[in-house]
């Protein structure tokens, strides 16, 4: 009995030792993997929903992280309820200063259709769950983590690192990152670079295969329709069948107006380096898209968004009107999300909408961009991030992208800066589709990881290269 006893003591300590040799290893990791996921969570609750832009007390959480540790974080913005937050690293130099950018807001979710809350912070399964999970709170903590760490390692500079929180990013950016830009150019004094979201990975498994750096986006058309007439009984509908009818019948031609496939000089440059990446039908495609561009192929090989790249896209987003199923309303609304290729205005596209649509539909503009050149490629801080991308995924390809999206890297071009889109988090192609979606999640992993990719990226970038402080030290 004696010996039994031994025997299933010594089976315990043997099967309980790995894991106390684990926990012991975990305890050794960097502070900041840890305090990252903290705030990561405590930032996924906040609920800055865009609409209606609420941005400040998540605005607030991040004065504060960085108040922490001696670093002077503003408020800025000229909504008390819509806030940004600034602050800035000085090194004393003339160099072009790095801003790290991204956006407080998130688009709205509802509750009911996730699997958890969509602002509770929930961990599981491995996923942090949570709406900005992946769009993009994540960068945001890392950007701030960047900041902190380098101001508490005391680290030299040799470029001014701005970090910049935005409200009104989802919803066109026009009183958030423009609005600063027009009010408070002081902000940006010696800026030449900004860091944001919009770059893209594609995945083996849990290795990244390529890296895209965004460095030209789409030109974002959107639309907001309105459609009259006259209020009445259901069971009596009036000759032209009422608001909804209009809008409906303008709505159908919108969709109807042709858009075809069109290859511009950025995309096919884009789609060739990704293709080299790939080994299967779709890398083929990719990698000959000027000879596949009239072919089926295109369809069957690539995602929609690949070939949103390739044409104009018209997207109907939201339809109001009515309040009871017996009763005809005097109004209708629609808004369509338009998005035109790189090199196109907007207003060609604005003029067969309103040609099609006819007379009974009033169009509204809610934003209209404007084309602008792709960022060059041949900068210091692309070769920068190329170097330790490829570092950190060995055997991976890093190239410039064009977006789909719109992002408030735009409004940093127009005023001469170079802006990138980057993406340090490994994302699956399964979770990638949370993204304005639901269900919004981000491997915590794949978090830690993205986080210390970043701060390399911006300690490599901006601390000097020698000295008893420097990363190289």
């Amino acid at each position: 009995m004696g010996q039994r006893r031994l025997l299933l003591f010594l089976l315990i300590a043997f099967l309980v030792a790995p894991l106390d040799c684990r926990r012991a290893t975990g305890g050794a990791d960097d502070p900041l993997d840890r305090e990252a996921r903290e705030a990561f969570i405590s930032y996924l609750k906040i609920d800055t929903s865009n609409p209606p832009g609420r941005e400040t007390p998540g605005a607030e959480f991040l004065q504060q992280l960085l108040r922490k540790e001696g670093i002077d974080a503003q408020l800025v913005g000229a909504d008390p309820q819509r806030q940004s937050v600034y602050a800035r690293l000085r090194s004393g130099s003339n160099e072009k200063a790095l801003l790290l950018l991204h956006h407080i807001d998130v688009v709205p979710a509802v509750a009911a259709e996730w699997t958890k809350p969509p602002f509770a912070g929930a961990v599981a399964w491995g996923y942090a769950w949570g709406r900005g999970a992946l769009d993009v709170k994540s960068l945001g903590i890392a950007e701030a983590m960047s900041l902190i760490e380098i101001k508490r390692r005391k680290l030299p500079l040799r470029r001014d690192i701005v970090f910049l929180a935005v409200a009104d990013e989802e919803a066109g950016g026009l009183r958030g990152a423009k609005e600063l830009l027009a009010t408070h150019p002081e902000l940006f004094d010696n800026v030449g670079f900004v860091l944001n979201e919009g770059g893209y990975n594609e995945t083996i498994v849990d290795r990244v295969a390529f890296w895209g750096i965004e460095v030209q986006q789409k030109v974002p058309l959107w639309l907001s329709l309105h459609a009259r007439g006259v209020a009445g009984h259901a069971a009596a509908p009036p000759d032209d069948g009422g608001s909804i009818a209009k809008l409906v019948a303008a709505l159908a031609a919108i969709e109807q107006i042709p858009t075809p496939n069109r290859l511009t000089p950025d995309v096919e440059a884009y789609f060739h380096a990704a293709g080299v990446a790939r080994r299967d039908e779709r890398g083929e495609v990719l990698r000959n898209i000027a000879a596949e561009l009239g072919g089926p192929r295109i369809a069957k090989a690539l995602t929609p968004a690949y070939r949103a790249l390739l044409h104009d896209t018209i997207a109907i987003t939201r339809v109001a009107a009515g309040s009871s199923v017996n009763s005809i309303p005097a109004n209708a609304t629609a808004e369509v999300d338009i998005r035109l290729l790189p090199d196109e205005e907007p207003q060609p596209m604005l003029d067969r909408v309103r040609s099609v649509a006819g007379k009974e539909v009033e169009i509204e503009v809610l934003l209209a961009g404007k084309p602008a050149p792709a960022t060059r490629a041949n900068t210091e801080l692309f070769t920068t991030l190329q170097r330790l991308m490829e570092k950190e995924s060995p055997g991976s390809r890093v190239a410039p992208i064009v977006g789909a999206g719109t992002t408030d890297s735009r409004f940093f071009r127009e005023h001469g800066m170079v802006a990138y889109g980057v993406a340090p988090f490994k994302v699956n192609y399964y979770d990638a589709g949370t993204a304005h979606g639901n269900d919004e999640r981000i491997r915590t992993r794949f978090f830690s990881e993205g986080v210390r990719l970043m701060r390399t990226i911006v300690i490599d970038f901006c601390a000097r290269k020698s000295g008893k402080n420097s990363p190289e030290s």
